[in-house]
């Protein structure tokens, strides 16, 4: 076994090669960041609109119908509760500050299908 004593001389004896791989700051991150378009039709029943993603940052909701939309978060939308999105252009933003990642439902109280124009953000880290 080597001395202690003789660490020194050998590590200047034998240099370290150290290689510098070209990268993006993206590379460093390893960050992952994508939209997803969930734009659907409400009924005059409730149904889950957007489902829960641990990895949601944003949502954009605008009602693009001619009738009140309500919305509720982590519940069964009921109609004149909840969150309300009034006809023709109504819109409701989940961000960075009002986060939500649980199960969104929708209802209106009109006839027929109404659309409801649903854009989602996800971002992933790998850590």
């Amino acid at each position: 076994m080597l001395e202690r004593s003789k660490w020194p001389e050998i590590r200047k004896a034998v240099p370290m090669p150290v290689y510098v791989v070209p990268h993006t700051a993206l590379q460093d991150l390893d960050l992952q960041e994508k939209s997803l378009d969930h734009t659907t039709n409400i009924t005059i029943a409730t149904a889950v609109v957007l489902a829960a993603n641990k990895f949601r940052t944003c949502v954009e909701i605008t009602n693009d119908s001619d009738v009140v939309i309500y919305l509720r978060l982590g519940q069964d939308a009921v109609l004149n509760t909840g969150i309300r999105l009034n006809a023709s252009g109504g819109a409701y933003e989940i961000n960075l500050s009002n986060l939500w990642k649980g199960p969104i439902s929708a209802i209106h109280g009109g006839t027929g299908n109404k659309v409801l124009c649903i854009m989602e953000i996800e971002t992933r880290y790998a850590y």
